[in-house]
């Protein structure tokens, strides 16, 4: 079961670093029937539309949707925004396994701060966003939320969930597509590493086994961010070591040398790559990146120029 409790922590993000990201917007690659149209353009023709809410204009914006009346009265430039057919919903989903919470910060941490920013951006644009923390073969759920005023909502619940249990991806995935009724982006935030991880991501000819087959069948954008800790991808390991399994406490002991951590690296790569491999053949997005990698610059920058923002 899914812990959540109420946390000390601090705040994911400042009010600074929410400024920055006011005019980010997730990228579809496709529309999805909703109800919302937010800031993306109808498939359909002759439906109706409401007001549901203004945002800054910037550069690029439709000048026909500029509220004059408004800029009348502030001088500054409104767009209104509109229920109509439309709407794109996001999920996102965190793995909170034990072994997400290793490295300094852990990678739970940097997960729920990435989860925070998505979330954010979304409800900017009148995107409906849920979550999912992901551990011991199920998912815990929080109901798709719409507006900026859910904000902190999203937030409080990211920052009370904790890691507990065993990683379980394959039955904790296949449980959030079963209550989940209206596809959209699913961004999974995880390290993708359990014991026996080769059924995750299996061999090309029983991909359709991969619980991601699930969602990408149930036409959802799949985005998979894996987060790994800068000591996971070069272990600053030396001797003799007992390593204890963070999820099942197992244990070993082992003799590092220098060979043995050139066998580790190649197989962490040759994970990964089968990873990326499934990706590319199911149309998904995949990011990689360390806890190490600065969090502006992974928001701001990186993933954007990999498509997942603009």
């Amino acid at each position: 079961m899914i812990d959540v409790e109420h946390t000390t922590e601090q705040d994911l993000l400042t009010p600074d670093f929410l400024r920055k990201i006011e005019r980010l917007s997730l990228v579809a690659k496709r529309a999805f029937p909703g109800q919302l149209r937010g800031e993306r353009r109808s498939t359909k023709r002759g439906s109706s539309v409401e007001f549901a809410d203004y945002r800054n204009y910037t550069i690029g914006d439709d000048f026909r949707r500029v509220d004059w009346n408004v800029y009348a009265r502030l001088e500054k430039l409104f767009l209104k925004l509109f229920v109509e057919e439309e709407d794109l919903h996001v999920y996102v989903l965190v793995d909170a396994s034990r072994s997400m919470e290793f490295g300094d910060p852990s990678k739970l941490l940097y997960a729920k701060r990435i989860a925070a920013a998505l979330s954010y951006i979304a409800l900017g644009n009148l995107d409906r966003v849920g979550l999912a923390a992901l551990s011991d073969g199920q998912a815990s759920i929080l109901t798709p939320k719409r507006g900026k005023q859910s904000a902190f909502g999203v937030f409080e619940w990211l920052k009370s969930v904790k890691p507990s249990g065993a990683t379980q991806l394959a039955q904790s995935m296949r449980d959030f597509s079963l209550r989940t009724s209206r596809p959209g982006l699913a961004i999974v935030i995880s390290d993708f590493l359990e014991k026996g991880d080769r059924h995750l991501f299996p061999a090309q000819e029983k991909r359709c086994l991969s619980p991601f087959s699930a969602l990408v069948s149930r036409k959802f954008e799949v985005t998979m961010l894996q987060v790994l800790d800068a000591d996971e991808v070069d272990p600053p390991l030396v001797g003799d070591l007992m390593l204890v399994d963070s999820e099942t406490n197992d244990r070993r002991e082992v003799t590092i040398t220098q060979s043995l951590l050139r066998r580790y690296k190649q197989r962490l790569a040759e994970h990964c790559a089968g990873i990326e491999s499934y990706c590319a053949q199911y149309g998904c997005n995949y990011v990689r990146v360390t806890n190490q990698t600065p969090f502006d610059d992974l928001i701001l920058s990186y993933l954007r120029q990999r498509g997942t923002l603009k």
